[in-house]
């Protein structure tokens, strides 16, 4: 070799060495000197927190049966992530086939691509613009929906909600499509579901009630879960957050945070790429779940209700078209003949209904938008509470007003009816007597309570004045709302000088005092309330704080509700002697010859009571002013045990229309419990309502509904009619909207002829493999 040769050869040897000792160089800062900066530059796998919804706690009444339960729903889900994975695949092998058929044909078959589809969105800077995202529409509808049609579990959906849902939880979450299967279709669909990838079904807990529309009111009903309504620093505890049912109304809202079960986590892995490790072992068993922690339930809520007394109630008041009953216990007891003891306590509300009503079972898992149409349409307004809804009381509120004038000691002065008073030249303010030819002449506070005089009422109320009225309602829980757990509770209004300049209608007159006498004008109350004043009247003075719910158990765990006594009138100035008066007089009302309420006379309980009558400032489409009708009452006379207020609107009388509702009530409470009767319950169906004036009411089985004269009589129409109520001073919330199932769309009906054209094309290939 010559030396020419060598020197060249040694050169690039040199260079050949000097380059590769750069690279080992190069390789070692990478590798070992600068690793942790490298490597914390390259994505590796990490954990995906999912959360996982609690199951809702059961509702049950004060005896432990269930009132709203949870079953099983039956669903049908699509993982989006897995349909779109294998709608890759089959276009991967049909491009294959394409691509081999071109070489063979003079004009090549364009290659399928997935579809693709685009929406708007605004960026932070306010500015719309347009984002590439798959079209799972499309994809679901040509891949998974032909299948479903031949199975017969297709179903018509709404696209809008699956392609927001894929924009919004990727393939981590799956996407319902049906949540109304039957468990026939559930078994079929187990059954098939391993031939179409991405497609399973699940059963998970449902909200049912049990009694249909029985106290659906005061239960309410859940909707669907809401990400928005949960705080940003909750959401941030899990990567993805699958958020829970909620309440939407009712005990469902208000207790939500007890009745809401406690999440569960599961833990996946992230690969390299970003994406979740969701295949399976041969045994099923997901490689990539890292940890699973079951949901636990909430807590179970107890109602102070009787749930068959809340039967008694709902069917005695479906005998009208509008109105509510309430149910309390004046005093705290024992009860119970079968060896079950238990404990009711002053204040507990044993039943609550309303009607028209609604079927909470409507709204689960979501409300049809024809049945919600149907709701908001009912001009009946059968999604109010009317047992919370306040009205002019009428001749009932007399008795606030008798123990009122106490105060004042002239609960033993008489005063002459004289068929009415005047005020003034032009203001004569009339008796309901005098339109029937006579006057109640000289009577006292007992007397005046039996016969519903307006005329003694109008002088003793000026007599006792407005502001001993004032604080006898305050101590008898009107003018302010109970507290209990329902939203939409109104608080009730008794008129007063104040309120009157503030309205800019002048000085306060003894006009104004009296016509709050009779409890009509601006006054206002709930039948709860008038409920818990026949209570307090009937236990010697003692107001207690109106109590709903009883306890809650969490596991092993129970949290009584205690009874709270709030007010005594005997603290104020009225002994009880003197209540003794008032109690008299309701006795009077229902026993004595010529009380207003002989329809309530009882043979099973010494029932007592006071009627009331109140105009509506409507009138009748068949002529006349519309007038709501009013009695409350409470059994026995010595030891009450229960104190009910029964309110109907556009009714005659108090004593034809609620008493005997009352007596029905009443009668049947008494005659369970000191029987021991066993009462066959079963679901109760909505009540849609009417405006049909209701003149009388009667129960065919009963022997007292054939007493009526004239003496029945306070309708209500002797006084100037009650202004319509004044809807901008309603304190009545915004009706929270339910979840409405959406109607399909267009992209979502796909019709029958697309789907077995595509079902014919998958035959064929099938056939051809």
């Amino acid at each position: 070799m010559t030396l020419g040769y060598r020197i060249r050869f040694y050169l690039l040897a040199v260079f050949l060495l000097g380059g590769i000792s750069v690279i080992l160089f190069r390789l070692f800062v990478v590798q070992i000197d600068r690793y942790e900066e490298f490597s914390a530059k390259v994505p590796g796998t990490s954990e995906v927190k999912v959360r996982i919804p609690g199951v809702r706690g059961l509702i049950r009444d004060r005896k432990g049966k269930v009132l709203v339960e949870n079953i099983a729903r039956y669903e049908m889900q699509f993982n989006l992530k897995e349909i779109l994975d294998n709608y890759n695949f089959v276009i991967k092998e049909e491009n294959s086939e394409i691509r081999r058929k071109n070489k063979t044909r003079s004009t090549n078959v364009a290659l399928k691509e997935t579809p693709l589809t685009f929406f708007e969105y605004v960026d932070g800077s306010g500015i719309k613009r347009k984002r590439k995202e798959k079209d799972m529409v499309t994809i679901v509808s040509e891949s998974v929906l032909p299948y479903l049609a031949r199975l017969g579990l297709y179903k018509e959906f709404h696209s809008g909600d699956l392609q927001r849902h894929w924009r919004t939880h990727g393939g981590l979450v799956s996407y319902t499509y049906r949540d109304d299967l039957t468990f026939e279709e559930y078994a079929l669909a187990a059954e098939h579901s391993l031939d179409i990838p991405g497609v399973s079904v699940m059963a998970r807990p449902m909200r049912n009630y049990i009694y249909g529309a029985l106290a659906s009111h005061m239960l309410g009903f859940v909707r669907q879960p809401d990400i928005k309504k949960v705080p940003a620093e909750e959401r941030r505890q899990w990567n993805y957050y699958v958020p829970d049912d909620f309440g939407g109304d009712g005990i469902e809202e208000t207790m939500n945070s007890s009745l809401r079960g406690r999440p569960g986590q599961r833990v996946m892995l992230r690969d390299e790429k970003g994406r979740i490790v969701d295949s399976k072992d041969k045994f099923g068993k997901v490689l990539g779940e890292l940890s699973y922690d079951e949901a636990k339930p909430g807590s179970d809520v107890w109602l102070t209700i009787d749930l068959r007394y809340q039967y008694i109630v709902e069917n005695a008041l479906r005998k009208v078209g509008r109105g509510a009953a309430v149910v309390v216990a004046p005093t705290t007891y024992q009860r119970g003949n079968d060896g079950e003891q238990d404990t009711v306590y002053a204040g507990d509300i044993l039943a609550m209904a309303s009607v028209p009503s609604y079927d909470p079972n409507k709204f689960i898992p979501s409300i049809s938008e024809e049945d919600w149409n149907a709701y908001l349409n009912n001009d009946n307004d059968p999604l109010i509470n009317r047992a919370l809804k306040d009205h002019a009381p009428g001749s009932t509120f007399k008795i606030p007003v008798a123990l009122s004038g106490m105060l004042s000691g002239i609960e033993n002065k008489s005063y002459e009816c004289a068929g009415g008073a005047r005020y003034g030249p032009k203001v004569f303010m009339k008796c309901w007597a005098l339109s029937k030819g006579y006057t109640h002449g000289n009577i006292s506070a007992r007397g005046a309570i039996k016969t519903s005089c307006n005329g003694f009422f109008y002088r003793y109320g000026n007599a006792s004045g407005i502001n001993n009225i004032l604080k006898v309602s305050s101590s008898m829980g009107l003018g302010k709302s109970s507290g209990i757990p329902l939203n939409n509770e109104d608080s009730g209004f008794i008129p007063n000088p104040n309120w009157k300049r503030s309205q800019g209608l002048g000085g306060w007159g003894d006009a104004d005092t009296a016509l709050v006498s009779i409890g009509q004008g601006a006054t206002e109350a709930t039948p709860l309330q008038m409920a818990m004043v026949a209570a307090t009247t009937s236990n010697g003075g003692d107001y207690y704080k109106p109590r709903l719910i009883h306890k809650t158990v969490d596991l092993s765990v129970e949290k009584l509700s205690p009874s709270k006594l709030m007010h005594r009138l005997t603290e104020i100035g009225i002994p009880e002697e003197k209540i003794e008066i008032c109690k008299s007089g309701m006795w009077d009302v229902v026993n004595e010859l010529k009380g207003t309420a002989k329809r309530a006379r009882s043979e099973v309980v010494e029932l007592s009571g006071k009627t009331g009558t109140a105009q509506t400032g409507r009138k009748r489409p068949e002529g006349g002013n519309e007038t709501n009708a009013w009695f409350i009452s409470f059994a026995p006379y010595d030891k009450p045990k229960l104190a009910v207020c029964v309110m109907v609107e556009n009714a005659k009388s108090g004593g034809g229309v609620c008493a005997p509702i009352a007596k029905r009530i009443i009668d049947e409470i008494t005659l369970l419990e000191d029987y021991n009767k066993d009462l066959a319950l079963s679901k109760v169906e909505e009540s849609e309502g009417n405006f049909d004036f209701v003149e009388l009411v009667s129960f065919d089985d009963d022997p007292t509904d054939g007493i009526v004269s004239d003496s029945d009589g306070d309708d209500g129409t002797s006084v100037a009619a009650t202004p319509a109520p004044d809807p901008n001073n309603s304190s009545r919330k915004p009706l929270l909207m339910p979840t409405v199932k959406k109607a399909p769309d267009t992209r979502g009906s796909v019709k029958s002829k697309t789907v077995k054209k595509r079902i014919g094309i998958l035959e064929r290939r099938r056939r051809g493999r």
